[in-house]
């Protein structure tokens, strides 16, 4: 910052002395040192708090049942303990209104918070009704009484266009981690790849021929037979180890998915859903093998060491977002805290580390 206040004192003695060209010329580079000093500040500051909830992590001991691998995330030190409204409370209870812009315009939505309170939706989520089943494209903390925010969606129900019902609701599915990891990159290509995905997971999972509404797979007999078997062996998990404010999830041998939520709380509230989808996700993978606490504490580390760009977040807060050949990786930020901290791997991307232990109780992710 020195620099920028050199040459305005400089400009402020030469216009003393009528040397007004070079004057001018230096308000010109003391601007451009200015501006550039801001941006050099926004970059260093994004993706801060990332870095910060990163470096107090820890990853538990790993819990198994069938393809699925469970390790639960803890954090040294909590920032934000305040009480989030998830989607389908507010749902219920009325405070959140999720409604077609306008006629109908697929990849958006608009929501109206009628509460006094905070309504953090996580992207993924899926909406189900109006003129087609949408998920939620990225995260969204809703101040109280915000009115009519546009939110970003993508369609999970290709062939149909007729209102099933005038608002959204919810059947609490979210989507599985290959969907999540498409729609957070928001790619042109996104919506395309998620109905690929979309067919592909109703014909893994028996869905009724030709189905191409991604609820369907849920909905499958023999599908949801299996993932009631998951669920009833790892829905405990947030009660087994109550201090945990996340997990990194494993398919066979692959890292699917990592959510580390601001608290313990905000991660109990949305566990049945994590865990249904990646139990789908293991019932349509042939897979063998497991993930263990150092292939979970590789995978944050990597998403440590990414380089994170900042951008308003739709209502509340800041995205801070990451992509590489590896993993993409995407937080909601909110003051000094991360709301939500989502990260997946990119295709062929894979985490193996030499493990500093067998079912070590907690290690930590960032090495001393």
């Amino acid at each position: 910052m020195k620099g920028w206040k050199n040459k305005l004192e400089e400009v402020i003695q030469m216009s003393k002395t009528m040397h007004l060209v070079v004057a001018l010329a230096l308000v010109a580079t003391a601007a451009a040192c200015i501006l550039t000093s801001g941006c050099d500040e926004a970059a260093a500051k994004a993706g801060k708090e990332v870095l910060d909830l990163i470096r107090t992590l820890e990853v538990g001991e790993p819990v198994h049942y069938g393809k699925l691998t469970i390790i639960p995330v803890y954090a040294t030190r909590i920032v934000d303990r305040s009480p989030y409204t998830t989607l389908d409370e507010a749902l219920d209870s009325g405070w959140l209104e999720i409604t077609e812009v306008g006629s109908g315009n697929v990849p958006q939505v608009k929501m109206t918070n009628r509460s006094g309170r905070h309504i953090f939706i996580m992207g993924g989520e899926i909406l189900t009704g109006c003129r087609q089943d949408r998920l939620v494209g990225r995260d969204v903390l809703l101040r109280p009484r915000a009115a009519d925010v546009v939110v970003p969606v993508y369609c999970v129900e290709q062939g149909r266009w007729t209102y099933e019902s005038e608002t959204f609701y919810s059947k609490e599915n979210l989507g599985t981690p290959s969907l999540r990891a498409e729609s957070q990159k928001a790619s042109d290509a996104a919506q395309t790849e998620i109905w690929v995905r979309v067919s592909t997971m109703c014909e893994r999972s028996r869905a009724a021929t030709g189905s191409s509404r991604f609820q369907a797979a849920f909905e499958s007999e023999e599908a949801g037979r299996e993932i009631a078997e998951y669920e009833k062996h790892m829905e405990r998990i947030p009660a087994l180890y109550p201090d945990a404010i996340g997990v990194v999830i494993g398919v066979g041998a692959a890292i699917t998915s990592a959510d580390i939520f601001a608290n313990p709380d905000v991660f109990r509230e949305l566990w049945p859903k994590l865990l249904k989808s990646s139990a789908l996700a293991a019932v349509c993978r042939k897979a063998s093998g497991s993930v263990g606490q150092a292939d979970a504490a590789g995978f944050l580390r990597a998403a440590h060491n990414m380089h994170y760009v900042r951008k308003p977040a739709i209502d509340l807060g800041e995205e801070h977002s990451a992509t590489n050949s590896d993993l993409n990786a995407n937080a909601l930020v909110r003051g000094d805290a991360v709301i939500h901290l989502a990260a997946f791997p990119e295709a062929g991307s894979a985490w193996s580390e030499k493990a500093s232990g067998d079912s070590e109780r907690r290690i930590r992710v960032m090495k001393r």
